[in-house]
């Protein structure tokens, strides 16, 4: 019972600090989002580059501060704003021959696969999170709080639906409690949720109900592909959960998997309605 209400008022935190961060204007968002860059960041380096010693060196600091400032840079270039995205190419840029001339100095090491991990927390983790950025400008924050709240609903349905009534499974071998009917479940209520978003709120959210509907299967479908892929991460990595940052929940990983894939996907599906 105390580990429930443990996870329940982490959880509730976390939906709070979320909705606050994504209604509370462009600059509390934007402190929103480095934060998640800098938290999500490090914890995937922190997974593919574990410590050894209780102290991390000068080294390994040095990088840390290196892929973050990269993370940041994609941020900023998606901004909207025409001289901060200046600013966050400039500094990508930046990154990208800094990061591969660091190499240079680094020792017993396998290069390749330092290098590999370093780029994948660009690509993985900082450019969705910057991605938000745009839908919070190109749709509005309402769209991105949609895009968090179907996320939610997926989440919650196909738990309760595969618990229920899971009986085939949907990727074993990655896994093994995902099922067929909790997939169907959460997408159904997903895209329910969606259409009643468009239906009892149209000032924010200017689409026909088909397109909702597409919207929402769109989410089920990434959040689903999403868990997996972070599944797959961990399960490769040998370890349970992405970290310790969330009482029980995890890592902050663990509770932006699904958005890892759902946003950038959603914003593909958003533009291409769109036009």
């Amino acid at each position: 019972m105390k580990n429930i209400a443990i996870r329940a008022l982490s959880g509730g935190i976390y939906v709070a600090l979320i909705v606050a961060g994504v209604l509370s204007g462009p600059t509390i968002f934007l402190v929103l989002l480095l934060l998640l860059g800098t938290l999500a960041v490090n914890e995937f380096l922190n997974l593919t580059h574990p410590i050894v010693s209780d102290k991390m060196s000068m080294t390994d600091v040095l990088l840390r501060v290196i892929d973050c400032f990269g993370a940041y840079s994609l941020i900023f270039i998606i901004t909207m704003d025409s001289w901060s995205a200046f600013i966050g190419v400039f500094s990508f840029i930046a990154y990208m021959i800094v990061r591969l001339c660091a190499q240079l100095w680094i020792k017993g090491e396998n290069a390749l696969m330092s290098l590999s991990f370093s780029l994948m927390s660009q690509l993985y983790v900082a450019l969705p999170i910057s991605l938000m950025g745009a839908v919070y400008h190109i749709c509005s924050p309402a769209m991105l709080l949609l895009l968090f709240v179907l996320v939610w609903v997926n989440d919650t349905f196909a738990f309760l639906t595969g618990c229920t009534l899971g009986r085939h499974r949907l990727f074993e071998r990655i896994s093994p409690k995902k099922s067929w009917e909790g997939f169907v479940g959460g997408a159904v209520f997903t895209i329910i949720a969606a259409i009643l978003a468009a239906t009892f709120m149209p000032q924010y959210f200017h689409m026909e109900l088909w397109k909702m509907g597409i919207l929402g299967l769109t989410v089920t479908t990434a959040a689903t592909l999403g868990d997996l892929i972070e599944s797959l991460i961990k399960r490769t990595l040998d370890v349970k959960d992405s970290g310790k940052l969330i009482p029980g929940h995890g890592g902050i990983l663990d509770r932006i998997d699904s958005l890892l894939l759902v946003v950038p996907a959603s914003l593909l599906i958003l533009i291409i309605i769109a036009f």
